[in-house]
């Protein structure tokens, strides 16, 4: 049980810290999404190309956050973590803003080189957060509740996006006082981003929890053996391997099933990215937490006879899932399947993210969880959001002839490919969790009771 001041800590107060975190990380996930349906307008304001467009969305936004990550895991083990992510929402939401004034194209690359930097200082710190600041029997289902800000942010952006900038067009908005005169494009990014200065100092709403100083025997053993990250990485390779390979293989599937898919559904289907938008994100809006809930349940079960076994079970089935359904899901030859196979897809495609944060939660050492996570994610950016897309087509181009079908194809191979691999990575740590940390969760819990 959570103890501040010598009392146990409301389960309100943790719930309550959960929401904030949850709501914070889906402000940023919505800022980072909503830029993909203004291509059009940036392109007339500036007359940039595709190729322009593209390293503005994605690749500007991706270095500066897998740059930051490393060093702000850092941060969320040593510095206060509700000023850190105060300080990411702060300078993530004057950058957005900035776009207001941009007068030209590189403008806007340095102000989401910005964004990308800053809203990477806020995950590590938010999972130490929950980490301390929830107790064990809750805290699956509260890092499932903080993963779907992942899908919330997405799928708002997607569904409120176009209506929010198509309303200060009609409105006609497009004068901010001191700055000028703007488009309507500008003046919306400019609206979004000062919603996000207020809500930055709702995290100093609730109570820093302090740090925790338990750890399960094993790894906490092996922690004070290992005098840096490299060291304490490699002294429980057993299980920092699979688990990083775990997350890598999920990611390349989820990150490119994101990338590719609305050309994809477009090419396949002819449909608008507007009416794919809008569907996808009320999927992404009731799947995606429906899927995450269950799966937080299940992880929680209590009286289970090795609880980190259950966790990455959980973790294997939605791996298998993860590799049967979005491959059927893109060869698949009527809309109506397609649309029922991606309800099914969103279900479970983050709780990978959703069983790893649970897992590292409950093994790695308190004082050290918000730098296992940046590795975590780092890996994750690097692998999935950057390197996933290029896979795609490049199996497509040299595999498959860069023909009609070459995207489908090329999808549907890269994702039985890494979604075996995994299996096999889940597979090996429900082995190695049975082998290697029942008699330290064992221990812990026992002390937990004394």
């Amino acid at each position: 049980m959570i103890v501040q001041n010598g009392k146990p800590r409301s389960i309100f107060g943790q719930w309550g810290l959960v929401v904030t975190l949850t709501i914070l990380s889906m402000l940023a996930q919505l800022d980072k999404n909503i830029l993909v349906l203004m291509v059009a307008p940036i392109q007339k304001t500036y007359g940039v190309s595709d190729v322009e467009i593209s390293f503005l969305i994605g690749a500007a936004f991706a270095i500066a956050n897998i740059a930051v990550g490393i060093p702000a895991g850092w941060m969320a083990d040593k510095w206060n973590r509700r000023v850190v992510i105060a300080a990411g929402v702060i300078i993530w939401s004057l950058a957005l803003s900035a776009n207001a004034v941009a007068a030209s194209f590189f403008g806007l690359v340095v102000a989401r080189v910005i964004v990308g930097g800053a809203e990477a200082l806020i995950p590590p710190s938010s999972y130490s957060l929950i980490r301390d600041g929830v107790d064990e029997d809750r805290r699956a289902r509260a890092l499932s509740i903080y993963t779907m800000a992942l899908m919330l942010g997405t799928g708002l952006s997607l569904v409120l996006g176009g209506p929010l900038l198509a309303a200060v067009h009609n409105a006609g908005w497009t004068y901010i006082p001191v700055l000028g005169h703007v488009t309507s494009w500008q003046f919306t990014l400019f609206l979004i981003g000062a919603v996000g200065l207020p809500l930055a100092l709702t995290v100093f709403l609730n109570r820093d929890p302090g740090r925790s100083v338990a750890a399960p025997a094993e790894l906490a053993a092996s922690n004070a053996r290992a005098s840096s990250l490299p060291d304490y990485l490699w002294a429980n390779r057993a299980f920092f391997i699979p688990i990083l390979l775990f997350v890598v293989a999920n990611a390349i599937v989820t990150f490119g099933m994101a990338a590719w898919l609305p050309a994809m559904a477009g090419r396949k289907f002819m449909l608008e990215m507007r009416t794919f938008g809008l569907s996808q994100g009320v999927i992404m809006l009731t799947a995606g937490p429906l899927g995450l809930w269950l799966a937080g349940i299940a992880m929680q079960k209590k009286n289970a006879n090795n609880p980190l076994a259950r966790i990455m079970s959980v973790g294997l089935v939605s791996s298998l899932a993860m590799t049967i359904m979005p491959t059927a899901l893109v060869l698949s030859t009527s809309l109506q399947w397609f649309w029922a196979i991606n309800c099914f897809v969103v279900l479970s495609s983050w709780t990978f993210m959703s069983v790893t944060s649970v897992v590292i939660a409950r093994t790695v050492p308190a004082a050290s969880v918000g730098l296992v996570m940046a590795v975590v994610l780092f890996l994750n950016g690097l692998v999935g959001q950057g390197f996933s897309p290029t896979l795609i087509a490049l199996v497509g181009r040299y595999v498959y002839g860069g023909g009609e079908h070459a995207l489908p194809y090329a999808m549907a191979t890269v994702f039985v490919t890494a979604g075996c691999i995994a299996c096999l990575a889940a597979m090996r740590l429900v082995f190695v969790v049975q082998r290697r940390f029942t008699g330290g969760i064992k221990a812990e819990h026992q002390n937990s009771a004394a």
